[in-house]
């Protein structure tokens, strides 16, 4: 029995395109001939490597733990939430449209990415009360995701955690976690967005290089350690749970073997034949890591 036909038996909930069978067998017989030393690994953070449901209940994405707690307030005294849910509301049709092409998609995408820091800058929000938030919040890893990380670290496997979320509250988590992943390290390293604060910890500024989910293909790594670290490694593991994912590669040079791995989260038949166009391997609805750790074992 073959790789795939022994993960696709023991795993009902594991989707590949029947076209790309071979391939994808082909892929993993690659990294595995070609060892750890040749790889690396490219992950979103939200949904991707947290999970997506606990119990019926949605978890928070990286925003989504600043939106829902009520002591976030404006100058108005009103909460940020109320005003990020409205602009939720006018921009996730727009995000999810089918009929709409990307490029169509990028400028509201900026637009509703911009409107949001401005809210959070000019609320009340400082560097005290957003670690107070994380360490209280429904935010989890899915199962296994500790023991992947732990094992890309000892091992020396550089990691690239690509997100459209909040870099500060990646960083926050994973220092409570997972004590020993490190952000802008040679083997573990972060893009996304980040606050900038003074030395009272008030908010004064966002990043200037803005990261959503339709642009992960531009920002690149080079003046890095981390850069420096993969430039050897041409072969990835790339994990993601939107489209927009399978771009995070883009900004990378001489890469060999590719093997896509998309989280479809609250799957629908149409959502997966979509999935299965784009990545190699889906898997959906679960809340483990299990069939990444599979794979990344047997390199």
């Amino acid at each position: 029995m073959s790789f795939i036909e022994k993960l696709l038996k023991e795993n009902k909930h594991v989707h590949i395109h029947e076209d790309k069978r071979d391939f994808v067998e082909q892929t993993i017989h690659s990294l595995i001939r070609d060892g750890r030393k040749m790889l690396h690994i490219v992950a979103d953070f939200d949904f991707t490597l947290t999970m997506y449901e606990k119990d019926g209940e949605t978890l928070p994405t990286t925003y989504a733990i600043i939106e829902n707690d009520q002591r976030v307030k404006l100058p108005d005294d009103s909460t940020y939430g109320d005003h990020a849910n409205q602009l939720l509301l006018q921009y996730y049709p727009i995000a999810n449209d089918s009929e709409m092409s990307i490029e169509e998609k990028i400028p509201h995408m900026v637009k509703w990415y911009h409107q949001v820091h401005s809210l959070i800058l000019s609320s009340n929000l400082n560097q005290t009360m957003l670690q107070e938030l994380v360490h209280h919040s429904k935010m989890e890893l899915r199962k296994g995701v500790r023991e992947f990380i732990t094992e890309l670290l000892r091992s020396q496997t550089p990691i690239l955690i690509f997100s459209a979320g909040l870099g500060d509250i990646i960083e926050i988590f994973l220092r409570k976690e997972i004590p020993e992943f490190k952000h802008n390290h040679e083997s573990s390293h972060i893009v996304s967005n980040s606050i900038e604060f003074d030395a009272n910890g008030k908010l004064i500024a966002f990043s200037k290089n803005l990261v959503h989910p339709l642009n992960k293909n531009e920002h690149e790594i080079h003046d890095t350690p981390y850069y420096q670290s993969i430039l050897n490694r041409p072969n990835v593991i790339l994990l993601g749970d939107a489209v927009g994912d399978v771009g995070m590669t883009a900004g990378m040079k001489n890469l060999k073997h590719i093997l896509k791995i998309g989280y479809l989260n609250h799957s629908t038949p149409s959502k997966l034949e979509v999935y299965k166009n784009v990545y190699d391997i889906i898997i959906c609805d679960d809340q483990t890591f299990d069939v990444p750790n599979m794979i990344l074992n047997v390199t």
